[in-house]
């Protein structure tokens, strides 16, 4: 079988950046595939995949396609209550990213739910609002999502650092990364289909087998769900490959965050913006919002932050009061695993009281 990818010059010439292309197609867990496509041998990719990618530094996101799992997907922007002494977040349910803005109680996060329950999900944001902990918030529906691939053209393998040409950034014509529509459907998953996501967000490098042995399950059963519903069913939307050396634990971040937000474009600078941002090397997910609006997520390593800053600016002033960009803290972004626990196996999926949200049972009443 070939992979499509061996007529790259640059491919041929350096297996690693071969092996992070077809990661991002095909993702971690099943090595023989990455050694048929890559012509290395398993037992090679297996030792390049946990020993090698960590010292380049590198790790990898499994994205999931909320949409195959019947959810809607929006921006959620809080500013919370300085004098609570209770988070909001303690009590915030099928939340996928959670950022909190540089020196202000703001957070702007990325919520995945079930679409039946758009309506109560507003309502139990609301009821923190009552209860103190936040002062306000506001939503912002998504009608897709895009999760831009890494630019490893752009990155040096033998010092693990970037090495961007921006005269090269600008010259890229076409936009990469898989993209989710969503859409208004019923989910596609089942208990089981809920766990194997989980834990492939936890750890993309897990075999079926190997989650079999963590539930105490069949292991044919967990194949077979793996194969037919997580692969067949494409609830995987991607793999993203992401520079994580500069977010080393108990270590001064070497990166800056930003979000930037546009809103009430016309549509052809809604085309601009959308090119501009996915062409930046530090995209790291993109979506479009209601009333013509764009949200961009990047992840700086900090000694390219103020050329990024300049480029973005540069090419965005026109749009004077339609964009906003903050300015994030690194050490409180936290992206989030699928809710699994949240999936009942009789009632699907469902969504807790505030005042339960804390202290969540399995046995707990859906609202």
């Amino acid at each position: 079988m070939s992979s499509g990818l061996s007529e790259s010059p640059v491919f041929s010439r350096n297996t690693e950046y071969l092996l992070i292309e077809t990661i991002r197609q095909v993702g971690v867990s099943n090595y023989s595939l990455i050694a048929r496509l890559t012509g290395l041998s398993a037992e090679t990719v297996r030792y390049k995949v946990n020993k090698q990618l960590g010292k380049m530094g590198l790790g990898i996101l499994v994205n999931i396609d909320y949409s195959q799992l019947g959810f809607s997907m929006g921006i959620l922007v809080v500013k919370t209550n300085p004098t609570s002494t209770k988070s909001w977040l303690d009590s915030a349910s099928y939340i996928m990213l959670v950022s909190k803005a540089m020196g202000v109680e703001k957070y702007i996060c990325l919520y995945a739910i079930p679409y039946r329950f758009k309506k109560k999900y507003i309502d139990s944001i609301t009821e923190l609002q009552k209860l103190g902990l936040i002062e306000s918030f506001e939503f912002k529906e998504i009608s897709w999502v895009r999760y831009p691939p890494m630019r490893s053209e752009f990155f040096d393998l033998d010092t693990g650092r970037w090495n961007v040409d921006w005269k090269r950034v600008d010259l890229t014509a076409s936009e990469m990364g898989p993209t989710s529509h969503l859409v208004n459907q019923d989910a596609k998953v089942d208990y089981i289909d809920t766990k194997i996501l989980r834990f492939m967000q936890e750890d993309p490098t897990i075999s079926p087998a190997k989650i079999a042995q963590k539930l105490g399950a069949n292991a044919r059963t967990i194949r077979y769900h793996y194969a037919e519903h997580v692969q067949k069913g494409r609830l995987i939307l991607g793999n993203n490959v992401r520079w994580i050396k500069g977010l080393t634990p108990g270590k001064t971040p070497e990166i800056m965050q930003i979000e930037a937000i546009f809103q009430n474009l016309e549509p052809e600078e809604l085309n601009a913006v959308r090119k501009l941002c996915n062409k930046i090397p530090f995209t790291l997910i993109e979506a479009a919002f209601e009333n013509r609006g764009y949200y961009a997520f990047l992840d700086i390593p900090l000694e390219y932050f103020h050329e990024t800053m300049s480029y973005l600016d540069r090419n965005t002033s026109i749009y004077g009061n339609k964009k906003e960009i903050t300015i994030l803290d690194p050490t409180k972004t936290q992206f989030l695993n699928l809710s699994d626990e949240l999936y009942d196996k009789e009632r699907g999926w469902r969504l807790m009281p505030v005042a339960l949200t804390a202290s969540t049972r399995e046995d707990e009443p859906e609202i």
